[in-house]
């Protein structure tokens, strides 16, 4: 069976040399006003300066957005001397940091050539396309914009280096390694790393670190990928790191330099001497993608089970803590960390820990082309007051090709994490005011609604799908349909109860505009202590949602137009109206 990451190279390397153009020919995938990108593995941050949200991903890819829902192609560029536009080749050679301090002492900093160790047992290696899920963030002390950047090799020979640039889309010159993976006592010799510049002078590579790199028979060692780096609520700069094998990793890092703190110290009973703190995954069970955020009241550990092809069972899990290094749990309080190998996706998972934000889907609302593989994702606490999950999608059209995707995010009453049925298309309600304002009346929420339930153990190399079905809320708090049960609405607020099918599901009810079409819809998200996720929408917004518009015996017996306009027939075209005084939407 071929190993996981030779089949990952394989297929990155194929979406690295689609042409710009191909990728922009197959974007309209349904009929939209935005304009899309294809950054896989999306990581956002914002610039106060041009009150721009940037998004930078593998492969050396990147773009822009002011409004979160039209994007512009913004590629970082590297710095090499005075080539400010440096090839991939050269790049991630020479470091410019040369000494690091470590107790109070200058000491030499190893002259890491990321580059070479990737490829140095690989005569085909491409470094094109093992520039792997950057993340780039402010740091003020150095006054630089930091980009931590994986360089993948096979066989865990991978390192998490830091670039540094003036300009947030660069260039960036390369300073230096943070960790290194795959060190040996042969060809990547262990000498070439900082691994003692950690553990001190070595005659020869600890046992931990001989034989097998990872295996389902032990908490294994990580392949150091996916770097997330952030400061806590105390202004301390952390880094989370790493890929299925050994699970998440994180390390402290240095605020006045960037790299590693070499004066940290870390242990065998909760992690490793050198790659720092386990937090999430171990014996190889998938994860990876990890993106931390503090919302709210807890740190929230993203990350993405499965593999990312669109038939592979990518999903995001979420996981929170009330500390930036764990311990993580979700909402039945069962550890990101695994004690031993079990499948974690797809329908032979025995174990569905992380609540699940959603899943492969389709015909939901205008859409006709299914969504799958969501993940590798990012989140924002913008400043805006409002939080933005941001993530690449595949599609059920039997192509590889992805696109960006961006849903507002709302905290629960129990403090999770429940994502927009739809996509931001510029609401402005915030968590603030679903907690202390009641959007609709119960009478008004009575309808009935379009359901999804994105539930665990899809069957995603058959590209399952869930589809929508359809339930009542009558007035009487019953839910009555294709599935039965009750719900509540929490008085003055936003917060709503559904219990369907027996499973009680928390969350939210506002106002959204649906995606595809100018029509604004009540929607419902809500999230059970199970991890599953529920979205659900009722097309007729209540009369009194009408903004602007007397109803009288004019508005009725006729279809109008949101302003008032009489129309002579049934429209032909699709979007919102009004009939007898009521929102109709029209598909």
């Amino acid at each position: 069976m071929k190993h996981l990451f030779t089949i990952a190279i394989s297929l990155l390397a194929f979406i690295t040399t689609a042409s710009a153009q191909t990728e922009q020919e197959n974007a309209p995938l349904k009929a939209t006003s935005k304009r899309r990108v294809s950054v896989h593995d999306p990581s956002v941050v914002y610039n106060p300066t041009s009150k721009r949200y940037y998004i930078f991903g593998s492969h050396k890819a990147g773009a822009y957005t002011t409004d979160k829902m039209n994007w512009t192609q913004a590629n970082p560029k590297w710095k090499v001397g005075s080539n400010n536009n440096a090839d991939n080749k050269i790049a991630f050679v020479t470091p410019a940091v040369k000494k690091v301090k470590k107790g109070g002492v200058e000491v030499d900093f190893p002259a890491f050539n990321a580059m070479d160790w990737a490829g140095r047992t690989d005569a085909s290696y491409n470094i094109d396309g093992n520039m792997w899920a950057p993340d780039v963030i402010w740091n003020p002390t150095m006054n630089k914009w930091c980009m931590y950047l994986s360089i993948n090799g096979d066989q865990w020979h991978s390192s998490i280096i830091l670039l540094t640039a003036d300009n947030i889309t660069g260039p960036y010159l390369y300073q230096g390694p943070i960790v290194i993976s795959g060190f040996d006592n042969g060809d990547h010799t262990f000498k070439d790393t900082d691994l003692e510049l950690v553990l001190g002078t070595l005659n020869t590579l600890p046992s931990r670190y001989n034989g097998t790199w990872a295996t389902t028979g032990k908490p294994s060692l990580p392949n150091n990928i996916d770097p997330c780096v952030f400061y806590d609520e105390e202004g301390k700069l952390w880094i989370a790191y790493g890929s299925w094998s050994g699970g998440i990793f994180m390390l402290e890092l240095d605020e006045e330099t960037g790299l590693r703190d070499y004066d940290v110290t870390y242990t065998t009973s909760d992690g490793d001497p050198y790659f720092g703190k386990r937090i999430a995954g171990g014996y190889y069970v998938s994860g990876e993608g990890p993106y931390i955020e503090h919302i709210g009241n807890y740190y929230y550990l993203f990350m993405s089970y499965g593999f990312f092809s669109p038939d592979g069972g990518y999903e995001m899990r979420v996981f929170r803590s009330t500390k930036p290094d764990g311990p993580y749990e979700d909402a039945s309080n069962r550890s990101a960390i695994f004690s031993s190998y079990v499948m974690n996706y797809g329908t032979g998972s025995s174990d569905t820990r992380g609540t699940k934000l959603m899943g492969a889907y389709n015909l939901w609302g205008e859409q006709t082309v299914g969504e799958c593989a969501q993940g590798h994702n990012s989140i924002i606490a913008a400043p805006d007051g409002r939080t933005y999950l941001i993530y690449h999608t595949k599609f059920n059209n039997g192509t590889i090709y992805h696109e960006v995707r961006t849903h507002q995010v709302f905290v629960n009453k129990d403090g999770w994490l429940v994502a927009a049925p739809f996509e931001y298309n510029g609401e402005t309600i915030t968590d603030e005011q679903i907690a202390t304002t009641q959007p609709f009346t119960k009478e008004e929420l009575a309808g009935t609604y379009s359901l999804l339930i994105h539930k665990y153990k899809m069957d995603y190399q058959n590209m399952e799908e869930v589809t929508p079905i359809s339930i009542t809320l009558s007035t009487d708090g019953k839910i009555s349909g294709d599935k039965t049960g009750t719900w509540s609405i929490e008085e003055g607020t936003g917060y709503i109860k559904l219990t369907v099918g027996g499973v009680a599901y928390n969350g939210v009810v506002f106002e959204e505009k649906m995606d595809g079409v100018n029509a604004n819809v009540i929607s419902i998200t809500a999230i059970a202590k199970t991890g599953v996720s529920i979205w659900a929408y009722n097309p007729t917004l209540p009369t009194t949602a009408i903004k602007d518009i007397q109803t009288s015996n004019a508005l009725k017996d006729a279809w109008h137009t949101l302003d008032g306009r009489r129309l002579n027939s049934e429209p032909t075209t699709k979007g919102l109206y009004i009939r007898n005084g009521k929102k109709i939407l029209v598909r």
